[in-house]
C-alpha cells in the first residue's frame, strides 16, 4: 500500500496538471495509485481519461469515486455526462434524475436533463424539464433550449418568441441569435435572417456557421455576388467542408459560372489530410451536372472505390448509364452491406425491375416501408414492380382518382382570379435570377426559386398560400379514408407544408419523371401555360423514368390550364412534355409539397 503523504503529493501535482490541460501527464502521476481508496484520486483519474474521450474508463473511475464518496454532486454529474458522451443514455438520464432528487432547484441539471431529452428528439420531456428551470435562470440558457425545442418541432414563430427572450449577458445568447436567423431562413425572411448572421460573425468572426448561413441566404434572396462573398469566407474558416463547398459550387452552377465550378474543392484536396468526404462531394457534384466523365476519373483516382458507399453508389449509376444494369445492381448491393441506407435500396430495387427480377425488387421495397411505412419514393417503386405484375395491386395503389383537379380561387381584394395571378406572376419573374436548374432537380432548360417559397414575406405569396391551402382542403374532402391505404390513411391528419418552389421552364423546357419524396400530397399551380391545342407542357402521371420495356405508358395526362390547380399522392410518378413556346413565352408553375405531422 503506498503511503498516505505519497498520494497527497500525487493528487495536488495531478490536479495542477489538469488545470493546466495537461491530461496525460496527469494520469502519469495518479496511475501508480489506483488501488488507493482515495475519493479525490479516482475522481481526478474520471477526469483524465474524460478529457481524454476514454469513456469506459472514466466511467469506471468515477463510478469507484461515487462509491468513496457517494454524496458528492460533482462526481455524478461527470459520471452522468460520460454516460452521455458513450452513447447510454438510459444511464445518463438515470444519473441526472438521482441528482435531481437530491438538488431540485440545480439548474444545470435541468439544462442537462432539458439537452438529453432534446438530443433523443423526447420534446415534450424536454420542454418540461426546461420550463422547470426558466423562471429561475438569469443566463438564459433554459430559455434558449426551448427556443431549440420549438424549433425543432418546426413551431418557428413560438422558437422566435423565445430566442428573443434571451438576454444579452447570456453565455449563449451569440448561439441565440444564431438559431434566431436559422428560423427566419426557414420562413424565408432572409433580410431579418441576414442581420442575425451578420451580427454573431461580427461579434464571433472565428466560427463558419454564420457565414455559410449568410451565403445561403444571399443565394436565395437572388444576391449571387454577396453570396459567393460569405460562402469564400466561411472556407477560410473551414477550408474543408464539403457541406459548404456544395454551397458555393452549386451557386456557380446555377449562377453560370462554370469555370469556377468545382475548383474550391480542387483547390482544398491538395491540402487535405482526411480526403475521402471531399472526394465524395466531388463525384457527386461531377454526376449531377451530367459530367459522367469527370466523375468516373474522380472515383478511380480516389483510392476509396471499393470502399465508400457513396462512391459504390455512383459507380452503380455510371454502370447504368452504360446499360450495365448487373453491375450497377452489385454496386448497390455492396454500398448498402457498408452502410445501410434506405433510399439506396430503393435506387437498387430500380435495378432489380430494370433486370426483371421482380420479387427481388419487391422484397427490397417491402425491407424499406416496414423501416419507413410513408417512404415515397419505396411506395413509387412499388408501384412499378405493380404495374408490371399485378395491374389491380397498380390500381389500388396509384387510382388516377386520387389525381384532383380545381381552379385557384380569388383571394379577398381581387376582382377575379386572373387578375391575382397578373401580380402573382410579375411578383415571381423578379425572383426567378438563377441562369441554370438546381444541378440535384430533374428540371431541364429552365430555373428555379427555392427556399421555401410560399414562407417568403411578400403580400402576394401570403394571399397564394393562404388561398391554395383553402382549395386543396375543399378538394381533398371529395376522398374517403381508408386506413389500410398508405395515401388515403392520412386524409384526417394534421398537415403542414414540407416545401415548395416556382419552376420557368423556357425553350425545351421539361421535368424528366419523378416523384417527390419530402411530401405526402403535392401539388402544382399553373401561372402561365401554352395556349394552345398541342402537349405543350402536358404533364403525364405513371411513367416511370425506365428504359423500354419498363417504360409504361402513363394512366392519366392532364393538359394544365392557367390558374389551374393539380393535385396528387406524392409517389405518382410525373414529368412534362417539353414545352415549345412561340415567340417569347415560358410556362410557370409553382409547386408545393404537403407532408403530414406523426404524433
Amino acid at each position: 500500500m503506498k503511503q498516505a503523504p505519497e498520494i497527497t503529493n500525487a493528487v495536488q501535482d495531478a490536479f495542477k496538471l489538469i488545470q493546466q490541460k495537461q491530461y496525460q501527464q496527469a494520469l502519469t502521476k495518479l496511475q501508480p495509485f489506483t488501488d488507493s481508496p482515495h475519493p479525490d484520486l479516482h475522481y481526478l483519474l474520471g477526469i483524465c481519461y474524460k478529457s481524454l474521450a476514454e469513456w469506459q474508463s472514466a466511467i469506471t473511475s468515477l463510478s469507484d469515486a461515487a462509491k468513496l464518496a457517494p454524496l458528492k454532486t460533482e462526481i455524478l454529474t461527470h459520471l452522468a455526462k460520460c454516460y452521455w458522451l458513450s452513447g447510454d443514455l438510459h444511464q445518463a438520464e438515470a444519473h441526472y434524475l438521482a441528482l435531481y432528487e437530491a438538488e431540485p432547484k440545480n439548474l444545470d441539471l435541468l439544462k442537462n436533463l432539458s439537452l438529453l431529452y432534446l438530443e433523443q428528439n423526447r420534446l415534450d420531456l424536454a420542454s418540461e424539464w426546461a420550463l422547470k428551470g426558466q423562471s429561475l435562470d438569469d443566463s438564459g440558457q433554459l430559455t434558449k433550449i426551448l427556443g431549440d425545442v420549438e424549433k425543432t418541432r418546426g413551431n418557428l414563430s413560438e422558437a422566435i418568441s423565445y430566442y428573443q427572450q434571451v438576454p444579452q449577458h447570456s453565455p449563449v445568447v451569440f448561439r441565440a441569435i444564431h438559431n434566431l436567423g436559422l428560423c427566419y431562413k426557414l420562413q424565408a425572411k432572409f433580410d431579418q435572417a441576414i442581420q442575425c448572421f451578420k451580427f454573431v460573425y461580427q461579434k464571433a468572426p472565428e466560427h463558419y456557421e454564420p457565414l455559410y448561413n449568410l451565403g445561403d441566404c444571399f443565394f436565395a434572396n437572388g444576391q449571387f455576388e454577396q453570396a459567393q462573398q460569405a460562402y469564400n469566407l466561411a472556407l477560410k474558416q473551414a477550408p474543408y467542408n464539403p457541406i459548404i463547398h456544395k454551397a458555393i459550387n452549386e451557386l456557380y452552377w446555377q449562377s453560370g459560372q462554370h469555370p469556377l465550378f468545382a475548383t474550391s474543392l480542387l483547390t482544398a484536396l491538395e491540402s487535405a489530410n482526411n480526403r475521402l468526404e471531399l472526394i465524395e462531394c466531388l463525384a457527386e457534384l461531377y454526376w449531377n451536372t451530367n459530367q459522367y466523365r469527370l466523375c468516373e476519373e474522380c472515383i478511380q483516382a480516389s483510392g476509396y472505390a471499393d470502399t465508400s458507399a457513396t462512391l459504390l453508389a455512383l459507380r452503380g449509376r455510371l454502370a447504368a448509364t452504360n446499360n450495365e444494369l448487373n453491375a450497377a445492381f452489385e454496386h448497390f448491393d455492396n454500398a448498402n452491406k457498408i452502410v445501410v441506407n434506405y433510399d439506396r435500396i430503393c435506387e437498387q430495387a430500380k435495378f432489380a425491375i430494370q433486370l426483371g427480377k421482380f420479387s427481388t425488387a419487391q422484397s427490397l421495397l417491402e425491407k424499406v416501408l416496414q423501416a419507413q411505412p410513408n417512404s415515397q419514393l419505396a411506395l413509387a417503386w412499388l408501384s412499378v414492380v405493380y404495374q408490371a405484375t399485378d395491374k389491380q395491386k397498380h390500381h389500388a395503389l396509384c387510382n388516377p382518382d386520387f389525381i384532383l383537379t380545381t381552379t385557384l380561387g380569388a383571394p379577398s381584394g381581387y376582382q377575379d382570379t386572373e387578375d391575382f395571378l397578373k401580380e402573382l406572376e410579375s411578383c415571381l419573374l423578379t425572383l426567378h435570377q438563377g441562369k441554370q436548374a438546381p444541378s440535384e432537380q430533374t428540371l431541364v432548360n429552365g430555373s428555379q426559386i427555392s427556399g421555401g417559397l410560399l414562407n417568403r414575406d411578400i403580400e402576394i405569396i401570403s394571399k397564394a398560400r393562404d388561398q391554395l391551402l383553402q382549395d386543396i382542403d375543399k378538394c381533398l374532402n371529395k376522398l374517403e379514408v381508408d386506413p389500410e391505404h398508405p395515401f388515403l390513411a392520412h386524409l384526417h391528419k394534421e398537415k403542414c407544408i414540407t416545401g415548395s418552389w416556382s419552376v420557368k421552364l423556357t425553350e425545351q423546357g421539361f421535368h424528366v419523371s419523378h416523384i417527390h419524396p419530402a411530401g405526402w400530397i403535392s401539388v402544382v399551380l399553373y401561372i402561365n401555360t401554352p395556349n394552345d391545342g398541342s402537349n405543350n407542357g402536358v404533364i403525364e402521371f405513371g411513367r416511370p423514368p425506365l428504359a423500354p420495356p419498363y417504360d409504361f405508358p402513363p394512366f392519366k395526362t392532364v393538359k394544365p390550364q392557367r390558374g389551374q390547380i393539380v393535385i396528387f399522392p406524392s409517389y405518382f410518378w410525373h414529368g412534362t412534355q417539353p414545352f415549345n413556346p412561340t415567340g417569347n413565352n415560358y410556362r410557370m408553375t409553382l409547386p408545393l409539397d404537403i407532408g403530414v405531422i406523426n404524433k
